[in-house]
């Protein structure tokens, strides 16, 4: 008579859901410090070495007291959406969707576009073709629009031209 190998089965893919769990949870972290522990807190008790014993695993030696700003270093490989939010999260920057500032300057290229210098030392060059008539001491908006561009636009108007930074 053959014997049920559910039961069997069961006691072999249990440990591995409880594994895949453990996992997700680690996942669903969003500080990336914190998540990094989790998944060494993980490694190390799934699969415990001599080594694992005697690493701390408080704070990763890139990101301790000493070492307040991440350096050039530490960042390479990581994307440039990542290295900007570590740096942002090191420095505790504001993150803000527009600005507001007033023009110093304004010069137009051969291709009749537009290069903006702002009072606040920013410079801005005109990305596409429409025509704005933007003067010295004028107040405009950024602000940023879909895919990382940015429009800009006179306070008192309504048109806008898209806008890359150049400084």
């Amino acid at each position: 008579m053959k014997k049920p190998l559910f039961p069997l089965l069961f006691l072999l893919v249990q440990p591995a859901l409880a594994d895949e769990q453990a996992l997700t949870k680690c996942r669903l972290i969003e500080d990336i410090v914190e998540r990094v522990l989790c998944y060494d807190k993980f490694v190390d008790t799934r699969f415990p070495t001599e080594s694992s014993d005697s690493v701390e695993t408080s704070t990763p030696p890139e990101l301790d007291e000493s070492r307040a700003v991440p350096d050039a270093q530490f960042l390479f490989g990581t994307n440039d959406a990542e290295a900007k939010r570590i740096v942002e999260t090191t420095l505790a920057i504001e993150q803000i969707d527009q600005i507001e500032a007033i023009v110093t300057d304004v010069r137009k290229s051969a291709g009749r576009k537009l290069t903006v210098t702002l009072d606040n030392g920013q410079i801005w060059r005109q990305l596409d073709n429409d025509p704005i008539g933007i003067e010295s001491g004028e107040t405009v908006v950024i602000r940023k629009a879909s895919l990382g561009s940015f429009l800009m636009e006179k306070k008192s108007g309504s048109r806008n031209i898209r806008v890359k930074r150049a400084n």
